[in-house]
């Protein structure tokens, strides 16, 4: 019986203390919870100040030659001379290939007698004329002959001019297409010419920035064959019409390439410089988004801090700039948005 007592005993002593515990600690907890709230929280924030901001519009453009054609033969015949040194620069006008010309020639000597001796004739007849009642249709026929030998001529000369190819401007020649001794016919490619010393940049842009466009403004390109390399060059001309379908115009720039290391078909990134000014710009660690709103934590006197809505505008790796919702001074935190809220108290750590 006496063990049993002291079993009950026990068992008493051990409730009462379990009671006695979780009275302590009910009491505690609001005093830890009022401390861990009280507690300030570690961050890093950052003072908002102007700074130059570059607004640009990127896009991917297409290197074109400011002028270009294929050098193609316009009549029928053997070629009996070709000089083209592929890849090398001609001048204007400057002989690229020679057709079989002797059937031509022949025929621009007989007709150039033959009107010569024509003109000969219609002097005497105007001479006849003035001392003579030589008869007027006498003069008018062999008027008709010299004219008809003298289109003839014309055609002839013309034909003959077709048998000798000349580059139309100055450029560099590409691959030749042909062999010397062939026999080509009208319209066969011999090779092609491309006026490389500028580059005609081709690229698109948004309907968005349409309004801010202008010839003249700056163009910066790069490419991959020249790593770190920027091609520089000026806005030449803007598409009167926009593409239906993108909402883009089509934009061409002048780039100058003296040392011909831009060639047509290559894909450039292209940068157009729209304006240049002052702009508050902050962290983009600082932008806390919600839905379709954007935040930031903004320091306040006491060390507290209110979340306080921003409008963006452009943005740049590791920064961004507030259009609206913050004013130069501002003090706003960069590292630790994540935990804390509007009225939290912050200890700066960094800057």
């Amino acid at each position: 019986m006496t063990q049993k007592n002291s079993r009950l005993i026990w068992v008493l002593l051990i409730g009462m203390s379990a009671f006695v515990v979780f009275l302590f600690l009910q009491n505690q907890s609001p005093a830890e919870e009022q401390k861990a709230t009280n507690s300030a929280t570690l961050v890093t924030t950052q003072v908002v100040s102007p700074s130059a901001l570059v607004r640009q519009v990127t896009s991917l453009g297409t290197a074109l030659a400011n002028e270009s054609v294929q050098i193609v033969t316009n009549t029928s015949d053997y070629l009996t001379a070709l000089h083209i040194n592929e890849g090398q620069r001609v001048e204007k006008g400057q002989l690229i290939a020679q057709l079989n010309d002797v059937e031509e020639r022949a025929r621009v000597a007989e007709l150039s007698a033959s009107l010569l001796d024509q003109k000969r004739q219609l002097d005497r007849v105007k001479n006849l004329a003035k001392t003579q009642a030589t008869a007027q249709s006498l003069l008018d026929e062999q008027q008709t002959r010299v004219n008809t030998t003298q289109a003839q001529l014309d055609a002839v000369k013309a034909r003959l001019n077709e048998m000798t190819i000349r580059a139309p401007f100055s450029g560099v020649l590409g691959l030749r297409q042909v062999s010397e001794g062939a026999y080509l016919t009208s319209g066969t490619v011999l090779t092609t010419l491309d006026d490389l010393n500028l580059i005609r940049l081709e690229f698109s842009v948004a309907e968005y920035y349409l309004a801010q466009l202008k010839p003249g403004m700056a163009v910066n390109s790069s490419s991959v064959a020249y790593p770190g390399k920027v091609f520089t060059g000026q806005i030449k001309a803007i598409d009167t019409r926009l593409d239906p379908v993108t909402r883009s115009v089509k934009v061409h720039a002048l780039v100058p390439n003296e040392q011909l290391e831009l060639r047509p078909g290559m894909l450039l990134n292209v940068g157009v410089t729209l304006d240049e000014l002052q702009a508050l710009q902050i962290s983009e660690k600082a932008i806390v988004p919600l839905q379709n709103k954007h935040y930031v934590f903004v320091v306040n006197k006491d060390n507290s801090v209110t979340q306080t809505e921003v409008q963006l505008g452009q943005r740049m790796p590791g920064l961004v700039e507030i259009v609206s919702g913050l004013s130069s001074g501002d003090e706003v935190v960069i590292e630790g948005t994540t935990k804390i809220r509007s009225g939290s108290l912050i200890t700066k750590v960094g800057q």
